[in-house]
């Protein structure tokens, strides 16, 4: 009787798979495939199922492919296109089911209809998740609730996808191959006769391990908590479970990918935010107008030219009230009063700040990676029970050789300071989020390690 392949194994096979018919921008890429495709066969185990959200800038850079390349070693997958939400939710009642949606552009560039989608794609996030329907004929009409849970890929071109979608979503950017990229020709006749041992691998090592599966507690990068670390839990899951060099490789993606500066514009309030703490650079306030005039003249920001416009004072109040800030009245340095904005106190930018930029605003992404590659990992050990929990992962064997702490205060360029009729006091103190020791989610997180490992 052939022995059941290991969890390495398997992983290792279908990673050749994909490196034999597509290329990717990074080798992160490669990681997250076969252990998206791992978790399509175990979902019900885990509280969330993460999209897996591919676009590219140009056609021909691969999303397609991709999705072709899932559907064959996905469980019971189902490629669509501009499907309709109705459609959709039966579908994904029925159980078991891989959605993979391409041409997701089509429906995002509508002005209407796709706010149904986005409810199902949203909702089937979440495990016991549920979307009510009417069935019947007539006035025979009776409400049910369909199941939503199912994992999804969506594919394409660069689109106004909303946010909420994205922030459930590993997003693959994709590029169009060079020239000196070659691939193998894609006949799908014989890729489906490839894939098959991958398909039954798969089953045949995560069945078993459902248990140990629902037990499981990855342990995460620091730094990676809240949705974040919803969407990459079941990933780093069945990392432990196969062990080897999976543990690192996963977490060093999971690094990349949320750490990732995203070809998508952030939400102009958080821009705004971002810039508006660089403009105050340590000042306790700063009147309304001095504010608008030293935004609209940041190069390259967006503030000179919104809906073909300046920024103006109300504009400004408008963007930043969503975060509970609203300018005040404050006393000017001759004696006199204007309007403006405080970091202390209520109402003022300060808790906006700490609430909504992360520490790594200005961190480049190159250094959070290489800072990853300095741990080793050792293989998790097998559990005996049935029931028993999955090894956490334990992460330095080495120590790390670049634990030094950056304690100088960052410096943000590209500000220019626009002279003003309006003064601005400045402050000795430095506030906590603009002068205090920085350490990167991913060093924080090795040095974290270090020191239980």
């Amino acid at each position: 009787m052939r022995k059941p392949p290991t969890g390495p194994e398997v992983l290792d096979t279908a990673e050749a798979f994909y490196r034999k018919y597509a290329v990717y921008p990074t080798p992160h890429h490669y990681a997250v495939l076969p252990l998206w495709a791992a978790h399509t066969y175990v979902y019900e185990e885990f509280d969330t199922t993460p999209r897996l959200f591919l676009d590219s800038a140009v056609p021909g850079a691969g999303k397609t492919r991709t999705l072709e390349l899932l559907e064959e070693t996905a469980r019971k997958p189902l490629l669509a296109f501009a499907t309709s939400p109705a459609a959709l939710i039966r579908t994904i009642d029925k159980g078991g089911r891989t959605i993979l949606m391409d041409e997701i552009d089509t429906i995002y560039n509508k002005n209407s209809g796709s706010e149904d989608v986005t409810a199902v794609v949203n909702a089937g996030y979440k495990s016991g998740s549920r979307v009510p329907r009417c069935v019947g004929n007539g006035m025979d009409i009776d409400v049910v609730e369909l199941n939503a849970y199912a994992p999804m890929a969506l594919a394409g071109l660069h689109s106004n996808v909303p946010e909420a979608v994205r922030s459930r979503s590993i997003h693959f950017r994709m590029k169009k191959r060079r020239p000196s990229e070659i691939v193998s020709a894609y006949y799908r006749r014989d890729v489906k006769g490839e894939a098959v041992p991958i398909k039954e691998g798969l089953e045949a090592w995560l069945e078993p391990n459902r248990d140990r599966i629902r037990a499981a507690r990855p342990r995460m990068p620091k730094g990676v908590e809240d949705r974040p670390a919803e969407v990459w839990e079941p990933l780093l899951v069945i990392a432990d479970l196969a062990g080897g060099a999976w543990p690192l490789r996963a977490r060093e993606a999971c690094i990349h990918f949320v750490f990732a500066k995203s070809g998508y514009a952030r939400p102009i309030g958080l821009d705004l935010l971002v810039d508006v703490r660089a403009v105050f650079d340590g000042a306790e306030k700063m009147t309304s107008a001095a504010l608008v005039a030293a935004l609209v003249a940041i190069p390259d920001a967006r503030w000179n030219d919104i809906r073909g416009s300046f920024l103006t004072q109300a504009a400004l109040a408008n963007h930043l009230r969503p975060f509970d800030v609203r300018p005040k009245t404050i006393r000017m340095p001759s004696g006199g009063t204007a309007k403006g904005y405080v970091v202390a106190g209520d109402g003022g930018l300060g808790e906006a700040w700490e609430r909504n930029l992360r520490p790594d605003d200005v961190q480049d992404q190159d250094d959070l990676q290489r800072e990853s590659t300095h741990i080793s990992v050792q293989p998790v050990t097998g559990v005996t029970g049935v029931t028993s929990q999955i090894k956490a992962y334990e992460g330095v064997t080495d120590s790390v050789t670049s634990s030094k702490i950056m304690t100088d205060p960052v410096t943000l360029t590209g500000i220019q300071k626009v002279p003003s009729t309006s003064s601005v006091t400045p402050v000795t103190a430095v506030t906590p989020f603009l002068g205090a020791i920085r350490v990167s989610p991913s060093k924080a997180w090795l040095l974290a390690q270090e020191s239980t490992g």
